[in-house]
């Protein structure tokens, strides 16, 4: 029995033979690859093809003009900014922000150059006020010495004036010594 058994075991499994799979997919896919590929370049070389780009062509472009020509009326209609509103826009504030900063670099200029000249005058009217000083020390001295000129001309009388002014003219008239000793003499004199 166990014979037997196997004999018909062994029938069964030369009856039952399973196709491979994999080589059954691989046949299908060429064939119907092939077969698409031919039906694909008899439509692509059909002038039903170029036609139908023609018209597909033809539709996308009607259709974006058509768009186009909405939105700008929509936008027209309602106050919403187009794309062109804000380049235009963002134009001036470029242009608005050139002439800031222009502004800002003569307003800089201007205030250094007034600065510059307020330093200068400040200097000026120093040195005025040193010179104004200086003179009034000098016309304070001059005073000073007036004072005493005329002191001491209240002091003289008419007979030391005469002997003032004749020593004067003498000294005028005569020649100086290389001595010096007569010149020494005089003020002497004079001073008497």
């Amino acid at each position: 029995m166990p014979d037997n058994i196997k004999n018909k075991t062994s029938d069964q499994e030369d009856i039952i033979q399973f196709p491979d799979i994999i080589e059954l997919w691989k046949k299908i896919y060429f064939k119907t690859e092939a077969a698409y590929a031919n039906v694909g370049k008899e439509f692509v070389t059909s002038n039903t093809f170029v036609d139908l780009l023609g018209q597909i062509k033809d539709q996308y472009l009607s259709s974006h003009k058509l768009s186009t020509q909405s939105l700008d009326k929509y936008f027209e209609i309602n106050p919403i900014a187009s794309k062109k509103d804000i380049a235009r826009i963002a134009e001036l504030i470029i242009a608005l922000e050139d002439k800031l900063d222009n502004l800002d670099m003569q307003f800089s200029d201007n205030l250094n150059s007034m600065a510059n000249s307020l330093v200068k005058l400040v200097n000026f009217q120093q040195s005025l006020k040193n010179e104004n000083n200086l003179l009034k020390q000098d016309i304070s001295s001059l005073s000073y010495k007036l004072d005493e000129i005329s002191k001491t001309l209240q002091n003289l009388t008419p007979e030391k004036i005469n002997v003032v002014t004749d020593t004067i003219s003498k000294k005028k008239s005569k020649p100086k010594n290389v001595s010096g000793n007569a010149n020494t003499d005089e003020r002497r004199d004079s001073i008497d």
